[in-house]
């Protein structure tokens, strides 16, 4: 009975040993322990909060972080990206500056563990939340039919309100909308998108803008040219002398309704008065437009010149003598005879004078013989001549052989 019973015992725990090891021989071939590599997106949570601190994130890149995961396979096989995920809080940002923000990792099945992480934390950079006013400008490119131009625009509402991180708006120097007028014949009419612009003309994103288009009418109007009327008193100073006044350009194109245009022939420029001028004038001088009439070009620039020089008074002399109107059949001989004289006027025109071709007499009707004549001279009219000595010259006079 007690071998029996050994037996009995005996096959019981072997029956025991065999299904324990073909319960490990299952597991450990038909569902052994693998690795598994896995990479997540990493969420940010609690985004909101930033607005609340008035800070926003620099680098909105998507953030990714892998792991290395050792489990069973029957396990793992089931495990993906949206069964795990990671996340960042960003609820303790307040501060401007570059930060480390933890990575959390949830939804890990028991029995899984995390072998590796590629990184326990994200770098954010977070700024400052700044806004700015700005005037909205309009940039026209083209040109209407001929016969025709663009007059002043108008946009509504004319600034907007920019916001955003304070190190992309310092960037910003314009705000833009740009219309092409090519080929129009009437008042147009657009709503545009505006844009943001660094002083290089580039673009500045990831900032908002309110509103983000605006309205912009641009009347096209007749035009035509007309005479300008200049309106200036240039007074030298003393010792100086205005030797020539002029505006550049003497004529212009004007725009605005015909009926308008019609009743025009002129523009007169604003009054000028310059007192004690010494050099050269170069100013620039503005018109005066009746309401409703604008330049054709919106960028002509209306310039006022004088030209001023000192006078001064130089001594001359020359032995030129020259006659004129002399009969065909005559010879004449003028006596050796040194003209002295002062010359008084602007500096350029004394210096230009020539003087050796200035002095004559005259001899038209005389006839053979010697006679005293008058010294006549041409001058430029800026010139004074004084003190002409000798005045008078002896001439002999012969008929040709």
């Amino acid at each position: 009975m007690n071998n029996l019973l050994d037996k009995k015992i005996t096959a019981k725990i072997l029956s025991v040993l065999l299904a324990t090891m073909f319960w490990i021989y299952v597991i450990t071939e038909q569902n052994p322990v693998v690795y598994k590599d896995i990479a997540l997106p990493v969420k940010l949570v609690n985004v909101e909060s930033l607005a609340t601190n008035n800070i926003t994130m620099m680098n909105k890149n998507d953030y990714k972080i892998s792991l290395k995961l050792k489990g069973n396979k029957n396990t793992l096989d089931r495990i993906n990206n949206s069964t795990i995920t990671a996340t960042a809080d960003l609820r303790d940002q307040k501060t401007k500056g570059e930060f480390l923000v933890p990575v959390q990792i949830s939804g890990v099945p028991s029995g899984v563990d995390i072998i590796s992480m590629s990184s326990g934390s994200i770098k954010v950079n977070m700024d400052n939340v700044i806004s700015i006013t700005m005037p909205v400008i309009i940039k026209v490119t083209g040109n209407p039919l001929q016969g025709m131009a663009a007059m002043t625009p108008a946009v509504s509402p004319t600034e907007v309100t920019i916001r955003g991180a304070e190190t992309l708006v310092n960037l910003i120097k314009t705000a833009v909308v740009d219309l092409d007028i090519s080929s129009f014949s009437t008042e147009v009419k657009k709503n545009i998108m505006v844009q943001i612009q660094d002083g290089d003309g580039k673009a500045v994103e990831d900032v908002e803008v309110y509103p983000k288009s605006v309205d912009v009418r641009i009347p096209i109007e007749y035009t035509k040219i007309v005479l300008l009327d200049p309106d200036f008193v240039v007074k030298p100073a003393p010792g100086y002398i205005v030797t020539g006044v002029s505006v550049n350009p003497k004529e212009i194109h004007i725009t605005g309704k015909k009926e308008l245009l019609d009743t025009l022939t002129s523009v007169k420029t604003e009054r000028i008065e310059l007192s004690d001028a010494k050099a050269f004038v170069d100013q620039e001088v503005a018109l005066i437009l009746p309401p409703g009439v604008e330049l054709a070009n919106k960028s002509e620039i209306i310039r006022l010149n004088a030209n001023i020089e000192k006078i001064i008074e130089k001594p001359i002399e020359t032995n030129n003598i020259s006659i004129r109107n002399l009969s065909d059949d005559l010879d004449a001989e003028v006596q050796q005879t040194l003209i002295g004289a002062f010359v008084r006027g602007p500096e350029s025109i004394v210096n230009a004078w020539d003087i050796n071709k200035a002095f004559y007499i005259e001899a038209l009707g005389l006839d053979e013989g010697t006679h005293t004549l008058q010294i006549f001279y041409d001058k430029p009219e800026e010139l004074e001549v004084m003190g002409v000595n000798p005045n008078v010259v002896n001439i002999t006079i012969k008929k040709k052989e």
